[in-house]
């Protein structure tokens, strides 16, 4: 049925895979279950051609109807206990988009603010203090979603987090739950590995010294890991306010010519597009649910959304 509509071409953007969300991760995370990540892959090959993304960003628009590509962000610690060996078990092609200070053992910032989240007085405690020493003020039931506005500088943040949680001897509550073995990264010819910058922060958020570090810091660590990756960069959240014209030179300079985003879309004529020789496409973060999967794709579909004049308003 869905290879007969003329659908455009899916990229799903993966991040989690838990059996079971623990508590604290409920209301914040993306989490498909490693079991119905398989049934939605093998579903969607059936009437779609699973490519690559590598694949995918080489061909022309006109050849790009009908084709799917499997990515997971972030690289979360259970992606590699089963799934991406499932998958490649099944010939399917997948990018994960690896965040490198992960890998050396670093907390992701994501994970200080969702314990903050679920521990209302050391919250209060740190949006006091960040307040006195920033004059930003975080709304303590919004404090999860105002901490990715691109007002307010992640570096500066994340360093604050790393500073309270050191003064509160807070370390070890923290959940280390991205990939911090090397030893873990699966290597198969199904499998690659990509750019999702050093600390995941807003890339918007950050002075263009800032975001360049971020991107080739992570770049030139990925090198090192003896692992194939690909050239394609996967944008942190990858929303439109995640990325300003500092971002778009950076990239230029780094000769990074295919981008990632992530704005819940799937990519047809409507939503193709470049800028500054830089090729965008978007992506499709899945439900749990395959049946709530092929509900999205359809009305996407027909809601004929058009990104492109909206990305190139904010730039």
């Amino acid at each position: 049925m869905i290879q007969y509509l003329n659908i455009g071409n899916i990229n799903l953007a993966y991040h989690a895979s838990f059996n079971v969300i623990p508590a604290d991760f409920k209301k914040t995370i993306h989490n498909v279950t490693p079991e119905n990540i398989l049934k939605q892959a093998l579903l969607l090959k059936k009437y779609l051609d699973i490519i690559s993304i590598d694949e995918l960003f080489a061909l022309p628009e006109d050849k790009m109807e009908g084709k799917i590509s499997l990515t997971f962000d972030d690289g979360y610690d259970n992606n590699f206990n089963g799934i991406l060996q499932k998958l490649s078990e099944h010939s399917i092609p997948v990018t994960v988009f690896l965040i490198g200070n992960s890998l050396k053992k670093k907390s992701y910032w994501r994970d200080k603010i969702i314990f903050l989240e679920n521990n209302k007085k050391y919250l209060n405690e740190f949006i006091t203090l960040f307040q006195k020493n920033t004059n930003i003020q975080f709304d303590q039931n919004h404090f999860f979603k105002q901490s990715k506005q691109n007002n307010i500088n992640s570096m500066i943040l994340d360093n604050a987090l790393d500073t309270f949680i050191k003064k509160n001897n807070l370390h070890d509550k923290i959940y280390l739950n991205l990939i911090s073995d090397a030893n873990k990264l699966i290597k198969s010819k199904f499998v690659k590995y990509g750019n999702h910058t050093f600390n995941h922060y807003v890339m918007s958020s950050l002075t263009y010294d800032e975001q360049k570090k971020e991107i080739l810091s992570n770049k030139n660590f990925l090198s090192t890991l003896n692992v194939e990756t690909t050239d394609v960069f996967a944008l942190p959240f990858g929303t439109y306010q995640d990325i300003n014209l500092d971002t778009i030179k950076v990239l230029n300079e780094l000769k990074i010519n295919k981008v990632l985003l992530c704005n819940n879309t799937i990519n047809n004529k409507n939503n193709c597009f470049e800028i500054n020789k830089i090729k965008f496409l978007d992506r499709l973060t899945p439900s749990n649910n395959i049946y709530r999967l092929i509900y999205n794709i359809f009305k996407i579909k027909f809601s004929n959304k058009k990104t492109k004049s909206q990305f190139k308003d904010l730039i």
